[in-house]
């Protein structure tokens, strides 16, 4: 007989505590991060039939490669550019801490004056160094994968050098675009176009223009020409305008100011009348009377003006320019019996206005509009004439120099929607606009911390963001407190939308650092009462008729304290204002922590403190060792005996 197999001895879980496994608590990092995107590649499933199933490499669709990309996490940012670089790689362990020590009475995102003259000189020292990637040469006999990979090559060499940039000189650049595929949109429009015209923001131009752009279109042919499309320009002043005008011809650059919001304004109106030309003849002559009468109001605000340098050209006169700029078409057909035609591209930053100025120029709505940045995807090209083509560029976030990504939330480059941190733009606002302007606006009274306190006469971001909260009834679930992150994408869309209106002021001659005393000095015509909406205009006016005051010497700055309109109250008797009732009453007052931590301290002196025995020795006894003060049962029966024993002695 066999042998008896000897049976498999059971296992037995070993004694005493079960070990206790802890978990990492450093789950976030680059290593971490590489392995769990390893560990799902290819990953294998078995299907309940036993089939085997996997996953290859995926191919993405043209549209989710043109996606704008401007910021990248480490992760990201490591990956893509292994992928450039064609290159594996293998991920080693690192202990890195940054310790970073913040004031608590500064905001961590904006810096100081000291600081950013600082910056200020080192990026005048670099400013050469800021290019843009260019396209490799290539010819007809150049294949398509040897232009990928010369394109793939260029622009990774082109991100190590601003990288290093940064690394080595301590420099913050600008949340530059980081997708090639949205690059070679716009190589594609440099190379066909004979004048490119970069559109930027008027209220300010230069961190929206490229220097090096200019010198790209120089290098590819030296018939190429320039033009900087000055967009919003109703949003300035004529001083202002004219500020910005001497400043771009003492540098040589070539202008126009335009405004692509009125242009295509005029363009619905005349649509709207000429529907209702259908009807009799006095209803011809009528809308005739009135298409004049808002093209007077509109365009011609500038007949006073003698200077033509800071005049906001119409849509016929841009199209004269552009023709008048433009070289001779450099595109050779491709037929022989076909007329040259003159390309003319459009590039700049999201949210300038491009797709908008073109409209205006075609005359209707061809390119699609959005106020969210990054809404054209495609290089697009519309048949202006039959001469004249116009070729659509993606917008592009050229690399600059930057204090702060806080200036580019303010300037509508990054989206508001996207934000996380609302504190940094919001003091940028609150330091750029008055606080009686901001008061003005929205019918608010932000209470600040007094100058003989510690303040600074400017209100912090919380205490703005908090009053405007609290006055729309903006409040957080739970608790009940000011919900300041919504507060603040409607405070940062108005700034950007130009209802804060604030418009940077050219350079010093010297180049030197531009002061805040400077810029709002540049901006106090933005500051009066006229720049107010109509409704907040006519309740000022009725509050200062019922203090007596004259509505022609109105000064916001002056009078707005005694005022009563909306949510701000005027000053009271004790110099502070009073509160509005539909702050909330005493549950929702603008309180500080730290005065009230203040008065809870002071009033101490009148606390008077009491030495009490401690209630676990009330009844303990002093002699007994026994844990938690819990005696055996013979002990507890030893005591009721000696108890009763006395007892029957004294009776």
């Amino acid at each position: 007989m066999p042998p008896k197999k000897e049976e498999p001895k059971k296992w037995k879980a070993p004694k005493g505590p079960k070990p206790i496994q802890r978990k990492n608590k450093n789950t976030i990092g680059l290593g971490r991060s590489i392995a769990n995107v390893r560990s799902k590649e290819n990953r294998i499933e078995y299907l309940p039939d036993g089939e085997m199933r996997f996953t290859t490499d995926k191919h993405e669709a043209d549209w989710v490669k043109l996606r704008s990309v401007t910021q990248e996490t480490a992760l990201d940012e490591f990956l893509n550019t292994a992928e450039l670089a064609d290159t594996d790689f293998a991920a080693e362990k690192r202990a890195t801490v940054k310790i970073i020590k913040v004031d608590p009475n500064k905001n961590p995102y904006l810096l100081s004056g000291e600081e950013q003259e600082k910056k200020h000189k080192l990026q005048e020292e670099h400013e050469f160094e800021l290019k843009v990637p260019r396209r490799p040469i290539w010819d007809s006999n150049t294949t398509k994968f040897q232009l990928e990979k010369a394109e793939k090559e260029a622009f990774l060499d082109w991100r190590r050098q601003l990288a290093l940039l940064q690394e080595n000189e301590d420099l913050l650049l600008t949340p530059f675009e980081r997708n090639i595929e949205v690059w070679k949109q716009l190589w594609r429009v440099v190379e066909r176009s004979d004048l490119v015209v970069q559109i930027v923001d008027a209220r300010n131009p230069l961190l929206f223009r490229s220097k090096d752009l200019e010198k790209y279109v120089k290098e590819l042919d030296e018939r190429k020409n320039n033009l900087l499309l000055v967009n919003k320009a109703d949003l300035l002043t004529a001083k202002q305008r004219l500020a910005w005008a001497n400043y771009f011809i003492e540098n040589k650059i070539k202008y126009t100011f335009f405004s692509a919001a009125e242009a295509n304004e005029l363009l619905a109106k005349e649509e709207l009348e000429s529907q209702s030309l259908n009807g009799n003849l006095n209803e011809i002559n009528n809308s005739t009377n009135t298409k004049i009468e808002i093209g007077n109001e509109i365009f011609n605000k500038e007949k006073s003006e003698i200077d033509s340098k800071i005049k906001i050209l119409k849509i016929e006169e841009l199209e004269e320019l552009f023709l008048k700029e433009a070289p001779e078409p450099l595109t050779i057909p491709l037929r022989a019996d076909e007329p040259a035609k003159l390309q003319i591209g459009l590039v700049g930053y999201p949210n300038v206005g491009k797709s908008s100025t073109i409209n205006a120029l075609v005359g209707a709505k061809k390119v699609s509009v959005s106020s969210t940045p990054g809404k054209t995807k495609h290089f697009q090209t519309i048949q202006l004439s039959p001469k004249v083509i116009l070729c659509d560029c993606p917008g592009l976030v050229f690399p600059n120099f930057a204090y702060t990504n806080s200036e580019l939330v303010c300037c509508g480059v990054l989206p508001i929607d996207q934000l996380r941190e609302s504190t940094g733009p919001c003091q940028l606002v609150a330091q750029r606009i008055p606080k009686y302007f901001l008061e003005a606006v929205y019918g608010i009274a932000i209470p600040t911390k007094a100058i003989e306190e510690g303040g600074s006469g400017i209100p912090t971001a919380q205490e703005l963001l908090t009053a405007y909260a609290r006055a729309r009834g903006y409040m957080t679930q739970g608790f009940g407190s000011a919900d300041e992150s919504r507060a603040a994408r409607y405070i940062l869309k108005d700034y950007v939308n130009g209802k804060l209106l604030f418009t940077h002021c050219p350079p010093n001659n010297d180049n030197s650092l531009v002061t805040l005393e400077q810029e709002r000095e540049f901006n106090m015509e933005n500051f009066s009462l006229e720049k107010l909406p109509e409704q907040r205009i006519e309740q000022i006016i009725q509050a200062a008729k019922e203090k007596n005051i004259n509505i022609n010497e109105i000064d916001l700055a002056r009078d707005l304290s005694k005022l009563t309109f909306s949510s701000h109250a005027s000053i009271g008797d004790e110099g502070k204002a009073k509160t509005s009732s539909n702050y909330g009453g005493k549950q929702a007052a603008l309180t500080s922590a730290t005065d009230e931590l203040d008065r809870e301290f002071f009033n101490m002196k009148n606390v008077k403190g009491k030495y009490t025995t401690p209630f676990h020795k009330l009844t303990n006894d002093a002699n007994s060792n026994k844990k938690h003060n819990k005696k055996n049962k013979k002990g507890k029966t030893r005591t009721l005996t000696s108890a009763a024993t006395v007892q029957d002695e004294l009776i």
